[in-house]
């Protein structure tokens, strides 16, 4: 279940349950299964495993969330808001955080029974923030993490994306700060077309320190900022998607991930590969709406 149809964490785990033998029957429940169904068989190419017989996708509501939920052995989550609890306990519920990273996620709730996460450090606020009890079962587990290590060095993803693969690759993943909700904008720390001025000559320094770098400015797919207004030519999970390129197959190859308060700083350093971080607005993202988790 994903609130995002292209979450790889969504894609992989459907994948590695098809290939587990241990089902008969896989139900990934997304906003686009049209755009899940590609992004289902990019994640199998890079595994090398087959896109599970067995899957079928289904379009995400209420009724399809509830309906797969009480049907289901196993259910995975990504984002997705589900009610109450399962006091049958019967069911192995796993939450795959979107991401480990250093933003608090007040918004998700769910049955869960297992917690997928990869930092240990922030574990227990997680629990809090899920209002998830101490003693609940955590997995050191992100199952898009076997797409970016499976990346690195692969010089074809550059050819994809028509870089020249003997330069290196920087790409800057900046989180967004603005979204929509309705008629309401909601803005954390400061928007990037008001910040991008001051990154333009760092990124090009460390581009040029790496030996004239090709650059990608890698856009999250959650901004609701007029990309235009940013100031860079900006590359989006769709642009990717018609290269055949998933987006942790670009921060796999990339030589260096420039990065803010993305969770893809987390999960580069646990495969001990390359980051910068430049955060001029961190104070002001620290005290917006968003927030940060305690450092530890």
């Amino acid at each position: 279940m994903t609130l995002n149809a292209d979450e790889e964490n969504a894609t992989v785990q459907a994948v590695f349950l098809g290939d587990s033998g241990d089902f008969d029957r896989i139900v990934l429940v997304t906003p686009s299964p049209e755009i899940s169904r590609i992004a289902v068989g990019m994640a199998a190419r890079r595994l090398e495993l087959e896109v599970p017989p067995q899957l079928e996708y289904r379009k995400l509501s209420y009724r399809a969330l509830l309906g797969e939920y009480r049907r289901s052995r196993e259910t995975y989550s990504t984002h997705v808001l589900l009610p109450g609890r399962d006091f049958s306990k019967r069911r192995r519920h796993v939450h795959l955080t979107h991401g480990s990273g250093p933003k608090p996620d007040t918004t998700f709730r769910a049955p869960t029974n297992v917690l997928a996460s990869i930092t240990p450090q922030w574990v227990e606020q997680q629990l809090k923030e899920y209002k998830l009890p101490p003693d609940t079962e955590v997995i050191e587990y992100m199952p898009r993490l076997e797409i970016m290590r499976r990346s690195v060095g692969d010089t074809s993803i550059l050819e994809k994306l028509g870089l020249d693969p003997t330069k290196p690759l920087v790409v800057w993943a900046p989180t967004y700060r603005v979204t929509r909700r309705g008629r309401e904008m909601r803005v954390s720390g400061v928007p990037l077309s008001k910040v991008s001025y001051t990154l333009t000559e760092r990124l090009r320094k460390e581009a040029e320190q790496m030996g004239a770098a090709s650059l990608i400015v890698k856009i999250h797919p959650h901004d609701a900022e007029r990309t235009g207004r940013i100031g860079f030519e900006l590359t989006t999970n769709a642009d990717l998607r018609s290269a055949d390129v998933t987006p942790y197959e670009l921060f796999g190859v990339a030589d260096l991930i420039v990065t803010d308060f993305s969770s893809i700083a987390l999960e580069r350093q646990y495969l001990s590969l390359k980051i910068s971080i430049i955060a001029p607005d961190y104070e002001a993202f620290s005290m917006g709406s968003r927030g940060l988790r305690p450092q530890s």
